[in-house]
């Protein structure tokens, strides 16, 4: 959650954060925080839905439901404190705004109380000294209030660089919270928040979803350890990252299995999609690094199905499970499409 909120925009989002928490009465910690503002940015329609039940519903948001919607739509791997901290520069940033709102306020309506002073006496006097006087002061005023215009102009400038910086950290701490750690492939809560929208959204054209997996798996890590077994991971995702391409969501589904989402592809194309990562990965001579050691031929098995109209997130994911496990079942090394 991804948007690419102009600052204001951003700026409006974060001044409404602190009345609607104030309003369900939940104190603005970073997951408070981050779970209303990734509502009112719209980041994922899933989330927007539950918290939209259950403001009809006059529910209250209690702790356990504020961390479940968090870990749910809206964390990955980023730490608390990080989140913390980029919280405090944007409260920081938009309390200086309002400072400075509220000065340029005061400042106006001083200016005008002074304009209408000087309007009083000039339609009191017939002294042209006197007018002279008050031209001179109203002159001065001009100046002190457009100057006073410009210097706020530049501080205001200088929030709105601020706001547009910790905006630029903010999208940077999300991209590590969407990236799987060992592979940096999109990780599964990423995978989750976005199969989410497709399947709850606006389905325009057609989605696929390929989960592979690799064949034998416990077999590596048993005889070669764990750190062969993790190369060989990240090698499978370097694999699907060269073929399948950087633009496609690609994710690590789970220990060694990936999950794929693919937009307007027909049945042969995926088929042979599929086919064309896993002769390459049979056909890959892996070694270990330490030794020069071939560790065997490793394969992949994968499923695929397509998005069905009256498809949940679980029954798109229950085919394509189903699909790979007939792969497995049926010899391992296989493609299997359910339709």
């Amino acid at each position: 959650m991804t948007h690419q909120n102009e600052p204001k925009q951003a700026a409006e989002y974060l001044r409404q954060v602190i009345p609607m928490l104030s309003r369900q009465k939940l104190p603005p910690t970073p997951i408070n925080y981050a779970v209303f503002y990734s509502y009112l940015s719209g980041n994922s329609q899933s989330l927007n839905a539950i918290i939209d039940d259950i403001f009809s519903q006059k529910k209250t948001f209690s702790l356990a439901i504020m961390v479940e919607l968090y870990e749910k739509y809206v964390n990955g791997t980023a730490t608390l404190e990080q989140q913390d901290k980029i919280q405090q520069a944007l409260e920081k940033a938009l309390s200086e705004a309002s400072d400075e709102v509220q000065q340029i306020t005061s400042d106006a309506q001083g200016f005008d109380n002074n304009i209408s002073k000087h309007a009083d006496t000039l339609s009191e006097t017939t002294d042209p000294a006197t007018t002279t006087i008050v031209l001179q002061q109203i002159m001065q005023d001009t100046r002190d209030m457009v100057r006073n215009n410009l210097d706020m102009q530049a501080r205001m400038q200088d929030t709105n660089n601020e706001i547009t910086r910790v905006k630029a950290e903010l999208e940077s701490v999300k991209a590590m919270a969407e990236k799987d750690a060992l592979t940096g492939l999109k990780n599964r809560g990423s995978f989750d928040r976005t199969i989410d929208n497709i399947v709850y959204g606006d389905k325009t054209g057609s989605t696929s979803l390929i989960i592979l997996d690799i064949d034998h798996f416990k077999r590596i890590n048993d005889n070669y350890g764990h750190l062969v077994g993790d190369r060989v991971i990240r090698y499978v995702a370097a694999l699907l990252l060269q073929i399948v391409g950087k633009e496609n969501h690609i994710a690590r589904f789970g220990g060694e299995e990936f999950a794929i989402i693919l937009h307007n592809e027909s049945p042969d194309s995926l088929t042979a999609l599929s086919n064309k990562v896993r002769i390459a990965m049979g056909n890959s001579k892996l070694q270990r690094k330490d030794s020069g050691e071939t560790i065997g031929k490793v394969t992949l098995s994968a499923g695929i199905t397509q998005l069905k109209s009256d498809d949940s997130v679980e029954t798109l994911i229950e085919r394509a499970d189903k699909a790979l496990y007939e792969a497995k079942e049926s010899g391992r090394n296989k493609v299997v499409f359910y339709e």
